[in-house]
C-alpha cells in the first residue's frame, strides 16, 4: 500500500496523510487516529509513521569514498538532500555487482525512503518496491537512471586538439575505465589493440606515470593525451616533466570529470566535465516523484550531455 492508496481509503488529501503520519499540528487529532487506523487494519502503520523524526532516509551506494570523482556527486547530493530534510546513508560496493546487490537488499529490508544507485548492474529482483534511481546504469536493469553523455565532448577534444595541428593523439587509461576507453576508439576509428591506447593496472596519479612513461616509448612520436580522468592526467603531466617536456608546449593533455584542483594547478588542466549538479538535481527530483508514487516507473533514462572545458593544458602541436 502506499500513502496515495491510504489517503483513498480514507477519503483525505495525500498531503493530509503525510502530515498525519509527521505528526504535523495542522491536522486534527480526529483526522490522524482515522489515517492510523485504517493503516494498522492494513499492516502499515509502521511503515509511514514518523513521528518527530519526519526526515526521509536516502541510501546512497557508490564505488568508492577515495576518489575525487565520487566525492564530488556524494558532496552534492548530500547537500540538496539535506535541503529537502533528507538524512543521507552511504555505502560502498568497490565495484563489485555482487556487493551492490547486497547493499540494496539490505536497505531495501531497512525500508529506507528511497535509493540512488552509482552504475546500477544487475537488474533489481521481483518485489522490491522500494523507490530507485540510478546513476549510468546499464541499459537492461529496468531501473530509472540519469546517464553521463561524454561521447560528444570527446568528440569535440579530439577535433580541437586536431585543429592545433596534433594527428597522433594517445589515450591513457585505467583498468576501471574501459568505457571511455572504448569511446575514446569508437571516434578515432581505432582498432582494438592500438598502440596509442595504454592501459595501466595501477590507479590515479600512479596510472598516468605509467601511462605517460610507456607512451613516450613508443617509436611513434605523439604530442597529446587525453586521459580517462583528471588525476591521470596529473600523474601524466608529471611524468612528461621529468623527461623535459613542458606542457602545453611540447605536449598536449586533456583529462576527465573535473575535479577541483584542476583549475587550481601550476598549469590549470582541460577536461571534460560531467555536470555533477545538473546530474544530481535531476536524480533527486526524479526519486522525489518515484517516493511520493510507486507507480511512478517508465524505465527512462535521462541523458545528461557532458562539455568540454579549455584551459592551459592544451596548445599548439609543436613546430
Amino acid at each position: 500500500m502506499t500513502m496515495r492508496e491510504l489517503a483513498a481509503l480514507a477519503n483525505v488529501s495525500l498531503s493530509t496523510v503525510s502530515k498525519a503520519f509527521r505528526d504535523a499540528p495542522d491536522v486534527s487529532k480526529e483526522t490522524k487516529n482515522h489515517i492510523y487506523k485504517i493503516a494498522k487494519a492494513n499492516g502499515f502503520y509502521g511503515k509511514f509513521y514518523k513521528g518527530k523524526y519526519s526526515k526521509q532516509i536516502i541510501a546512497v551506494i557508490c564505488p568508492e569514498l577515495h576518489s575525487d570523482y565520487y566525492a564530488i556527486y556524494l558532496d552534492c547530493l548530500q547537500k540538496i538532500i539535506e535541503e529537502d530534510n533528507g538524512i543521507v546513508l552511504i555505502s560502498t560496493d568497490n565495484f563489485s555487482p555482487s556487493a551492490q546487490s547486497e547493499l540494496i537488499e539490505y536497505y531495501s529490508y531497512l525500508n529506507v525512503d528511497g535509493m540512488i544507485v552509482f552504475e546500477m548492474s544487475n537488474p533489481l529482483k521481483k518485489g522490491y518496491d522500494i523507490p530507485i534511481v540510478s546513476f549510468g546504469s546499464k541499459m537492461n536493469c529496468r531501473t530509472d537512471a540519469v546517464l553521463f553523455e561524454n561521447e560528444t565532448a570527446l568528440t569535440e577534444a579530439i577535433a580541437l586538439l586536431r585543429e592545433l595541428g596534433h594527428q597522433n593523439i594517445a589515450f591513457i587509461g585505467e583498468t576501471l575505465t574501459r568505457s571511455k576507453e572504448e569511446k575514446f576508439r569508437k571516434v578515432m576509428n581505432l582498432p582494438e589493440h592500438a598502440e596509442n591506447i595504454i592501459v595501466s593496472d595501477k590507479r590515479f596519479e600512479e596510472a598516468g606515470i605509467e601511462g605517460a612513461e610507456k607512451l613516450l616509448h613508443i617509436p611513434t612520436k605523439y604530442t597529446a593525451a587525453i586521459c580517462a580522468y583528471d588525476n591521470i592526467a596529473f600523474g601524466v603531466i608529471k611524468q612528461l616533466q621529468k623527461h623535459g617536456y613542458r606542457v602545453p608546449q611540447d605536449f598536449s593533455v586533456i583529462g576527465m570529470d573535473n575535479i577541483r584542483s584542476t583549475a587550481y594547478a601550476e598549469t590549470t588542466l582541460s577536461t571534460i566535465d560531467n555536470t555533477p549538479k545538473e546530474i544530481c538535481a535531476i536524480a533527486w527530483e526524479l526519486l522525489k516523484k518515484k517516493m511520493e508514487n510507486k507507480y511512478y516507473f517508465s524505465n527512462q533514462k535521462i541523458i545528461v550531455s557532458a562539455r568540454l572545458i579549455v584551459r592551459e593544458s592544451i596548445g599548439p602541436v609543436p613546430k
